[in-house]
């Protein structure tokens, strides 16, 4: 194929392909807690599925805010429920809206505080992390034959600070005082436990 047919049949299939709606090509599933990551399975008898109905004036707000800026940002999730993780931070699982077949799986966090709430977003290297984190206490406690509350140790109660940027960093307080944090960069994610 010479030069030009290739570019002009390049510029046919682009062409093609942007007036095919995107919502075809994307999945219509939502994607659970625990296909973001194992460490969600160990923890299921511990969390609760909330529907909005039920949640306090305060978090039905922040949810509200967050719904605005999830479906401005093209984020697919389930509307109708959140899961309580514990009675200060509240998840919702999340994936993009795929233009080609991938999605990312992300988490979304609603936590109270200091009388009110807040929402973010942890991208998908975070979610990851954050799972994984969760299926690593796990082991260790098993391990060693330790019967510890990893929920309580995992799950925040108390954020200390997000960033975003080239390395994506959020910070939170667990039950125990403890600050966890957990770091993204381009090829890299951690979890630092002070």
């Amino acid at each position: 194929m010479n030069r030009r047919n290739f570019i002009a049949s390049s510029i046919m299939g682009a062409g093609a392909l942007s007036m095919f709606p995107s919502s075809a090509l994307a999945s219509n599933q939502n994607v659970s807690l625990t296909s973001i990551g194992e460490g969600f399975n160990r923890l299921l008898s511990t969390v609760n599925h909330i529907s909005i109905s039920n949640l306090s004036a305060n978090v039905a707000n922040t949810h509200g805010r967050l719904v605005r800026a999830l479906d401005k940002e093209g984020y697919m999730y389930n509307a109708s429920q959140v899961v309580q993780l514990n009675s200060s931070c509240f998840a919702i699982p999340l994936h993009k809206k795929p233009m080609l077949g991938f999605h990312s799986k992300e988490l979304a966090l609603i936590v109270k505080q200091n009388g009110g709430s807040k929402f973010y977003i942890l991208n998908e290297k975070l979610a990851t992390e954050f799972a994984g984190l969760i299926e690593s206490y796990s082991d260790n406690a098993a391990s060693h034959e330790l019967d510890l509350d990893a929920a309580s140790f995992v799950f925040p109660v108390k954020v200390v600070a997000q960033k975003q940027g080239k390395e994506t960093t959020f910070a939170y307080q667990n039950k125990f005082n403890n600050t966890i944090t957990l770091k993204s960069a381009r090829k890299v994610a951690a979890a630092f436990v002070s």
